[in-house]
């Protein structure tokens, strides 16, 4: 976001009406789509359309359901949509926090830090796992520490830039440490209480591994750039809001005519169609979605 976005605000390239839009065709044509796509399997699940359309459907028609401490709201309709409920206020925090950084960057590092302390502090003060999931996993107030971290991360990266970066072996050097890190916290990871794991406990190896890629100095950057991989990015917001309506169509699918006991066949099935489906989606659904909405409701400031 800060890097696409920060000088287009702050330079009035784009003005923000035109910011906002643009994120909302963004994220909201697929949102609509799969949440319709989701109600055949809600009312195999549950049986009767009232307990369908009621407020929590609503609620993540209009992308509020993350706002309320209730499992029934966030994890309604199609239940991983809670994460764009938490990314549209992202969108909305995020013109009044790059200014802020650009004009209080100190005042803001240091309110940051404070978050990360207070978050971090108050994580073993909330037992159980449905208090803990409800406040420091889904709430969009919590999360948006995690959010300016990342714009945190991209004034780093920006000041480091102006650095001439080491060569190819020691970029590449850099790249697998990165990775190698991430596995490491993942090793350990069943060590530490569920509660770090929502958030801080991957704040480290995940900003080093951005910070890291975001350079695309080394062998593995290169390697990641291929088409495949690029399209592969292109099609992953959309594997993402599919990937669990078809686990659980497969396996209402499963349950009535037995596709198979082999789990590993079954996750390939998944899997597949989950990318088919999502490919499908981009090209048909979320492209010319966003292409529509942006021709209706305005156009780039000149």
């Amino acid at each position: 976001m800060s890097y696409t976005y920060k000088d287009q605000l702050l330079n009035n390239q784009i003005s923000r009406t035109y910011y906002f839009v643009k994120r909302f065709a963004r994220i909201y044509p697929l949102h609509l789509v799969t949440l319709y796509l989701a109600v055949p399997i809600l009312l195999i699940e549950n049986g009767t359309k009232t307990q369908i359309f009621t407020q929590p459907f609503f609620a993540n028609l209009f992308l509020l359901q993350s706002f309320g401490p209730d499992r029934s709201y966030f994890f309604s309709g199609n239940a991983l949509s809670w994460s764009i409920s938490d990314e549209l206020f992202f969108y909305l925090c995020f013109p009044v926090l790059i200014l802020a950084f650009c004009r209080y960057r100190w005042l803001v590092s240091l309110v940051l830090l404070g978050a990360c302390v207070c978050i971090i502090g108050l994580m073993p003060f909330f037992p159980g796992r449905v208090t803990e999931h409800t406040i420091f996993y889904i709430n969009p107030f919590v999360r948006l520490v995690d959010f300016t971290i990342g714009m945190a991360l991209f004034e780093v990266f920006a000041r480091l830039k102006k650095i001439s970066f080491p060569g190819l072996g020691f970029a590449t050097l850099l790249e697998c440490l990165a990775i190698l890190l991430f596995i490491v916290f993942f090793y350990f990871h069943d060590d530490i209480p569920q509660v770090f794991r929502y958030s801080c406990y991957y704040w480290a190896p995940i900003s080093i591994g951005i910070l890291v890629f975001a350079f695309q100095a080394g062998k593995l950057s290169a390697f990641l750039s291929y088409p495949i991989f690029i399209f592969l990015g292109e099609i992953s917001f959309g594997f993402y809001m599919f990937h669990q309506l078809v686990i659980r169509y497969y396996q209402q699918l499963d349950a009535d005519f037995h596709i198979t006991d082999n789990v590993y066949l079954a996750a390939a099935i998944v899997f597949f169609a989950s990318v088919i489906l999502s490919s499908v989606s981009y090209f048909v659904i979320e492209k010319p979605a966003n292409h529509a909405i942006l021709k209706k409701v305005l156009k780039p400031k000149n």
